[in-house]
């Protein structure tokens, strides 16, 4: 039996869902940052698995939520330093930007939040390894692509510290046990929603999504030629 609405306080109805997410994508002066189902939030994963000279394999996990929701990072902050995080760089990525800015909070938790648009985000991904390492910081680091979905991430991934990069969804022989990507990006996500459980469950889009957010090309095209 359901519960009652007044139990669910975090629910809104059709009409506001729409109009809220046209909403500017910007941190506000209250240090919180939208995310709704135009949004794909992600983290990424080296795949020591699979080898090709010179080309970086990589897997991503993501995850969209599907009503406007504002997250604040001095809350987020806080959590987190209470579950042992000690830093989280979130990259905000917007073709809609007009310019990057970069806020600092730390209430605990050292957050860099970058807002980036997508070329400057290019930029920053092929920057020479000696100078950015991918590998260094993209452990501690958590996605929200602005207006995409899962092709978008391969296409925005294809070069990284000078070499050509693949994103690919995981598919190993230890697919069905919990890794440590899965784990970090659940651990994100209950903490922007305060360990609520119910309601992230609720806002999680997993049962909504087009395929167009989450197949690649190459999986729409291999799906086509054998029908």
């Amino acid at each position: 039996m359901a519960l009652p609405s007044q139990a669910e306080p975090w629910r809104k109805e059709k009409e506001e869902i729409i109009e809220e997410t046209v909403q500017n994508k910007k941190i506000n002066n209250n240090f919180e940052f939208p995310v709704d189902i135009d949004d794909v939030l992600f983290t990424l994963a080296y795949n020591p698995s699979i080898f090709k000279e010179n080309i970086s394999n990589l897997i991503s996990k993501m995850v969209v939520i599907k009503e406007l929701s504002h997250v604040n990072l001095l809350e987020l902050s806080k959590i987190l330093a209470a579950m042992g995080i000690k830093e989280l760089n979130i990259f905000s990525i917007d073709k809609q930007l007009d310019k990057m800015s970069v806020i600092k909070k730390d209430n605990g938790c050292l957050i860099t939040y970058s807002e980036m648009r997508q070329e400057d985000f290019i930029t920053f991904l092929r920057f020479e390894k000696e100078k950015v390492d991918f590998l260094d910081y993209n452990k501690y680091s958590l996605y929200i692509l602005r207006y995409g979905g899962f092709l978008d991430i391969k296409n925005l991934f294809s070069n990284i510290n000078g070499y050509q990069s693949n994103i690919g969804r995981g598919g190993s022989q230890k697919a069905h046990i919990l890794s440590p990507l899965d784990l970090r990006l659940s651990t994100y996500l209950l903490a922007m929603f305060n360990f609520d459980y119910k309601k992230l469950t609720y806002l999680n889009a997993f049962n909504d999504l087009s395929k167009d957010r989450y197949l690649s090309y190459m999986d729409r095209t291999c799906k086509h030629k054998t029908k």
